[in-house]
């Protein structure tokens, strides 16, 4: 189809530095055929999402650390979802806790998929391999 993407590309709102670069650093190892940008905050995510929009060019999926300011992950996800120009957009909360309550708010508010963060220090970073491999090899997303 003319016009259409032909690679893949996420917008990751993560302010924790560390985060950033293992994330970064898997990508890179698995030389995945995308894109992937980060924000710091709220703010700088729904910045970029209305230039995206108007430019025709809005991320394949969002991944939103809960944890995020101002606004925080919830907050997010529901401001998003009830938007017509960003709802088709997969978003994927990220957050070092597993609270059940939490979840499952995030998945009524409309995410996605909820995910722990593997820590730094750990070793084990196959969900984020796990993660990109579903996202970019398994599933299709509206490009």
């Amino acid at each position: 189809m003319q016009g259409e993407k032909n690679f893949r590309s996420i917008l990751m709102l993560e302010h924790d530095e560390d985060d950033r670069f293992i994330t970064t650093t898997i990508f890179n190892e698995l030389q995945l055929s995308a894109d992937i940008r980060f924000v710091h905050n709220s703010d700088e995510l729904f910045s970029y999402l209305n230039e995206a929009k108007g430019n025709f060019d809005l991320p394949d999926i969002l991944l939103v650390n809960l944890n995020a300011r101002p606004l925080n992950g919830t907050e997010i996800l529901k401001r998003l979802k009830s938007n017509a120009d960003f709802q088709h957009i997969p978003i994927v909360i990220l957050s070092g806790s597993t609270d059940k309550t939490i979840v499952r708010e995030c998945y009524a508010s409309g995410a996605s998929s909820f995910i722990q963060k593997p820590s730094l220090n750990s070793d084990n970073h196959e969900k984020i391999i796990s993660f990109f491999r579903y996202w970019f090899q398994t599933v299709e997303l509206a490009m």
